[in-house]
């Protein structure tokens, strides 16, 4: 593990919380603070990206989201929001790779304090590497109206997109802080940077 300039292990805070919830709103306005993030979104889209590798191997094992060599992403994410095995079969692939890839960032980090975004921080493992959890909650019914608004998809699929993830009680449940996204913009933007403040006075 990297090493800050005095020589100790970085402390390790995760991020995480489930579609439409605010997590990268909350991602977002850490970076903007200048806190060093490690987002593993920005890893996934970077490794699986248009023309890549990680793409090619995604529509060699989801043929049915693949249209002319290119991976179809938003089909992507419909069959594994209604597909158990095709969801399994997805993070086989990705969470190895992407894991591997944020255990090189964090080694090659000097900073004291790393931020490890990952909306599926639990499933993946990558709680394991984390200090302190901080979750970032909002009732089901905002993440559905989010997830519609966002994606252009119907109330029935942002159900099933919501359904396939760990449920957010568990997730809050297995969280050592827990924001609540559903206030207004500004006020969940200071509670993001001083829960980060605050928790890694306690590590």
């Amino acid at each position: 593990m990297g090493k800050s300039p005095d020589g100790r292990s970085p402390k390790i805070i995760g991020i995480t919380g489930g579609i439409g919830s605010g997590k990268t709103v909350a991602t977002d306005t850490l970076k903007d603070a200048c806190r060093c993030v490690i987002d593993a979104d920005e890893i996934s889209r970077a490794m699986f990206a248009r023309g890549t590798d990680g793409e090619r191997s995604l529509c060699s094992a989801f043929p049915q989201a693949a249209t002319d060599g290119a991976l179809d992403r938003a089909e992507l994410r419909r069959t594994i929001a209604h597909d158990k095995a095709a969801r399994i079969k997805l993070n086989e692939l990705t969470h190895p790779v992407i894991t591997a890839a944020i255990k090189d960032t964090i080694a090659e980090s000097a900073e004291s304090t790393i931020i490890l975004s990952a909306p599926l921080l639990f499933e993946s493992g990558l709680d394991a590497l984390c200090d302190k959890i901080i979750c970032v909650s909002c009732p089901l019914d905002k993440q559905i109206e989010r997830i519609v608004r966002r994606d252009g998809v119907d109330e029935p699929t942002a159900r099933a997109m919501t359904a396939a993830q760990m449920s957010d009680d568990e997730r809050r449940n297995r969280s050592d802080v827990i924001i609540n996204s559903d206030i207004p913009l500004d006020e969940f933007k200071k509670r993001v940077i001083e829960a980060v403040r605050q928790t890694e006075k306690n590590i």
